[in-house]
């Protein structure tokens, strides 16, 4: 029930204590007794109200730490996450960055020309040098 939460309105809660109650036989009159600056009702609603809120939470945070567990195990294996890089023939590139280094196009008119953008571009350039 807890991970599908939703927000659940005060209004929702009393109807919902309110048949319950009604079925254990306990008069609804009684919700009406004053506790502090309120009544036993508000108190009610309002503790409920707060428990599935603390419960959402929880079930996200056991989530969140199920996921981040699945991608520390799978990278220790190997496995690659996320989007694979974009690929480039070594014939265009090294076309295309001969006329950027020689000043006849732009680093924006090559990166267009490989339809990459302009920091894959120069991440592609700095690599190509690092193996030259």
């Amino acid at each position: 029930m807890i991970p599908g939460y939703q927000t659940v309105d005060h209004d929702k809660i009393e109807r919902m204590l309110a048949a319950r109650l009604e079925a254990l036989g306990i008069p609804a009159e009684a919700l009406e007794e004053p506790v502090g600056d309120g009544t036993l009702r508000q108190l009610v609603c309002d503790l409920i109200a707060d428990t599935l809120a603390e419960a959402k939470a929880a079930a996200q945070r056991d989530l969140y730490n199920r996921q981040r567990a699945g991608r520390i195990a799978a990278q220790k294996q190997g496995v690659n996450l996320g989007r694979p890089s974009k690929k480039c023939s070594d014939k265009r590139f090294s076309k295309i960055r001969d006329l950027y280094e020689s000043h006849q196009i732009s680093a924006e008119e090559a990166a267009q020309r490989l339809h990459v953008s302009v920091s894959t571009f120069y991440r592609w350039l700095r690599e190509s040098r690092e193996h030259d």
